[in-house]
């Protein structure tokens, strides 16, 4: 088990623009030989519109481009004031993640409308 310590220096984020159609945060798969743990999201308004943003998990081994059914959803429909920072979880601990990515998945976001950002905090084993 890592240390509080050995995890701070593994910190690292990832950021994505929300649209429509599904998008990856990740501009790979998490490796096959790692485990991701993010810890914390932050969900920032793009100054114009109110969105609801999901965020989902893409299943290890999925199909090339992946379908629907690759897709296990983490937090449904969270909704963005055009003006709003949204973490989830409102605070957090980086020795209690909110979701594990084993090798070969991937974090995927959808908005009602394009625009907002969303900023991943996560570290890897």
């Amino acid at each position: 088990m890592l240390t509080k310590e050995q995890i701070m220096e593994r910190l690292n984020y990832a950021t994505a623009t929300a649209d429509t159609t599904r998008g990856s945060v990740f501009s790979a798969d998490v490796p096959s030989d790692k485990m991701r743990y993010i810890v914390a999201i932050f969900l920032i308004g793009d100054r114009t519109t109110s969105n609801a943003v999901t965020i989902e998990k893409l299943k290890s081994g999925h199909a090339t481009p992946p379908v629907s059914g690759d897709y296990e959803t983490i937090f449904n429909s969270v909704p963005i004031a055009p003006t709003d920072v949204r973490p989830i979880p409102p605070t957090f601990d980086i020795e209690n993640p909110i979701i594990v990515l084993e090798g070969g998945s991937n974090l995927s976001v959808v908005a009602t409308s394009k625009g907002p950002n969303v900023t991943v905090i996560y570290w890897d084993n």
